[in-house]
């Protein structure tokens, strides 16, 4: 394993103090952490050499080192023997990023060890590194676990409500929008859409792997470590159904705002209908007149032109008053 694939190494014990591990210590072995102690390995899973040290070092079956140092993984926690694999994901906060483009986060966690993969720099591991430099640190491994999942979903949760902020706004803007200008709040709408969508599609198989974790885990180091996972994972469940009801807000929206263009293009389809039935027959006689024949009624007569406008104005009236008769008009 090449050294930048080392993010930090820490020897963190049960009241919460750790010390630095440097990467000579990891490159050809794993050292052995006190008793009541764990250790914490943070890597980037596309340094060179992370697989090859976690089967070769760590002693990973190669099928589960793919899971861990791989692209395309989705959120899933897999039991073995010697420990298990967890992976989840992360809003991606770094600058010039989709938070939608959510960053993949692994976990190998063993009786004394917990491994943590990224690719992307991520405000959990933080959260974490900053409990360690104020004594602070997760005290035990599941303590670990959990406090860096929780603090994964705090930060969606942030993102979630800046989201239904976004949505309450587009609710608002639908019912002052002027007719023939929906097309902008459309899109915003569809912009909207499309960053929950692509969040639910990482959030749903999370919901199911942290539920998944706290079903099969086969032993606690605290009861109240499962309670938290329990509340986890029902918090999780809230935010995917919270994905489900924005869309849902949204399409109501979008098809508001498509009724409002279809009502205003009937009602102009209408009025072009109504004109052109008043002047079909105009149309027609001024038509019949303006043929190049002899025999044309009152073509020599002085008032002829008069009598043919006075003849169509009549005749438009009469259709006015029978349109309104017909309430068409």
């Amino acid at each position: 394993m090449s050294k930048p694939a080392l993010i930090n190494a820490f020897e963190i014990s049960h009241t919460g103090t750790a010390k630095p591990v440097e990467w000579a210590n990891l490159q050809d072995s794993l050292p052995t952490p006190d008793e009541n102690a764990y250790l914490w390995v943070h890597l980037d899973w596309m340094g060179d050499g992370v697989r090859d040290w976690l089967i070769n070092i760590v002693g990973i079956d190669p099928t589960i080192a793919d899971t861990l140092a791989t692209r395309g993984t989705r959120p899933a926690v897999f039991f073995y023997d010697p420990g298990y694999s967890l992976n989840l994901r992360g809003v991606n906060l770094n600058a010039e990023n989709d938070p939608a483009d959510m960053i993949s986060v692994r976990f190998w966690v063993t009786a004394n060890m917990v491994i943590t993969l990224r690719n992307q720099s991520l405000k959990a591991f933080d959260d974490i590194r900053t409990a360690i430099a104020e004594n602070n640190a997760p005290r035990s491994i599941d303590d670990f676990v959990l406090t860096v999942a929780e603090r994964l979903v705090f930060r969606l949760e942030n993102l979630v409500r800046g989201i239904e902020e976004d949505v309450d706004a587009v609710e608002d803007d639908q019912e002052t929008v002027a007719e023939g200008k929906t097309l902008p709040l459309r899109r915003r709408g569809s912009d909207i859409r499309n960053t929950v969508s692509r969040l639910r599609r990482h959030m749903a198989p999370q919901r199911d792997a942290l539920s998944n974790y706290v079903e099969q885990k086969p032993a606690w180091s605290d009861k109240r470590f499962k309670r938290r996972a329990r509340a986890l994972t029902d918090k999780t469940v809230r935010l995917v159904e919270e994905f489900d009801s924005l869309r849902e807000r949204l399409q109501i929206v979008n098809e508001n705002l498509m009724a409002i263009e279809t009502e205003q293009m009937n009602r102009t389809m209408y009025w072009l209908t109504v004109i052109a039935g008043l002047f079909l027959p105009i149309s027609f006689v001024t038509g019949l007149l303006g043929i190049n024949v002899g025999g044309i009624p009152a073509a020599d007569s002085p008032f002829g032109f008069i009598g043919v406008v006075v003849l169509l104005a009549a005749f438009t009236a009469f259709e006015i008053w029978l349109f309104r008769k017909m309430r068409l008009i």
